[in-house]
């Protein structure tokens, strides 16, 4: 697998940690990103309460003026640092203040063959971000525990048996000032917790696939099927995810895959990577809850949702309420279970 990185050292980072921080923008730059969010305002369906990223609006001109925005200035500076990769639609990750806003352990989505390439996420700070808003931890090595594949329907996640156990001795806070950017390989887990600030937590992101690699979606079929799409990078602008309750159309698909077999870690299998020293034991760990044990729409903000809170340490579910559902049925026609 060809290096992600121009510089070694950085690769080399990058291919034991499963991320690496760098230095990246200069404040003339950052300065030009958070005036570009400011200028194109809060993302149409952002309730302000949450982590939101651009992906989550359902306005399209919304999506495609933000990766112009960002890549505007990122686009040089991703082609000095990084070999012969190309970026997706990039977006604005906002985390704003309040116990909704942590997010979950979770690696991103697989967008390329990863037996065959490594795609990574760009994740840069527009702000100092520390303990205190919302921090990255990342999970050192944990990209190397097993192999996964990762998609938005019918995927179980495969962490979680172990979830809580990962949080608490695993994990490693990663505070950056404004302008440093962590980069993760996609398989890494990661979470952060809630932002306990009065202030939004602002970050640019780009997701970055090798220039040669096929961009891929992985779509489950609820009966422990996966197949395998390709895609454009419109997928991003056209889709949200409440639309993705269906596949990519027929003519995009590769086929099913027959490749992976997938696997629940276990204690058992958490204590032999420990053992052979593939989990790093960690001498830090995050105080609190990273959720508020509360339903809540992801359109509205409501807490106004029938059924059980999601466990304070499981990541925010995408949820709607009635009234928003059937607001985003009338934007893109789709099933009941879009809110479940």
């Amino acid at each position: 697998m060809r290096p992600t990185f121009f510089d070694p050292q950085l690769q080399d980072t990058l291919d034991t940690q499963g991320f690496a921080v760098l230095d990246l923008l200069d404040d003339d730059q950052v300065t030009a990103l958070v005036d570009a969010y400011e200028r194109l305002g809060r993302a149409p369906g952002d309730p302000e309460r949450a982590c939101i990223s651009t992906f989550h609006t359902y306005d399209k001109d919304y999506k495609a003026a933000t990766h112009e925005a960002v890549q505007a200035v990122l686009a040089p500076v991703l082609a000095e640092t990084f070999d012969r990769q190309r970026a997706l639609p990039s977006n604005f990750l906002v985390k704003w203040p309040g116990g909704f806003s942590g997010f979950g352990l979770h690696q991103d989505l697989s967008l390329v063959d990863e037996r065959e390439h490594r795609s990574v996420e760009v994740w840069i700070g527009l702000c100092d971000i520390d303990d205190q808003n919302g921090q990255l931890w990342m999970v050192p090595g944990s990209h190397r525990w097993m192999p996964t594949l990762r998609g938005i329907q019918s995927f179980p996640f495969p962490f979680g048996q172990v979830t809580r156990r990962i949080i608490e001795d695993h994990a490693v806070p990663v505070p950056i000032r404004a302008g440093q950017a962590i980069v993760f390989n996609h398989a890494t887990l990661h979470f952060s917790m809630p932002n306990r600030t009065d202030d939004k937590r602002l970050v640019a992101i780009a997701d970055l696939i090798p220039e040669e690699a096929e961009h891929l979606h992985f779509f489950g079929d609820g009966d422990g099927g996966v197949d395998v799409y390709r895609i454009g990078d419109e997928f991003w602008v056209d889709n949200s995810p409440f639309t993705l309750w269906q596949p990519p159309p027929d003519s995009q698909r590769i086929g099913a895959v027959d490749w992976f077999t997938p696997h629940e870690l276990t204690d058992d299998d958490l204590d032999e990577l420990v053992r052979t020293g593939r989990a790093v034991v960690s001498d830090a760990s995050p105080t609190g809850a990273i959720n508020a044990a509360k339903r809540w729409c992801h359109r509205c903000g409501s807490t106004d949702l029938p059924g059980d809170g999601p466990d304070r340490w499981t990541g925010n579910v995408t949820l709607l309420c009635a009234s928003c559902e059937a607001a985003e049925v009338d934007r893109a026609p789709s099933p009941a279970h879009v809110g479940s």
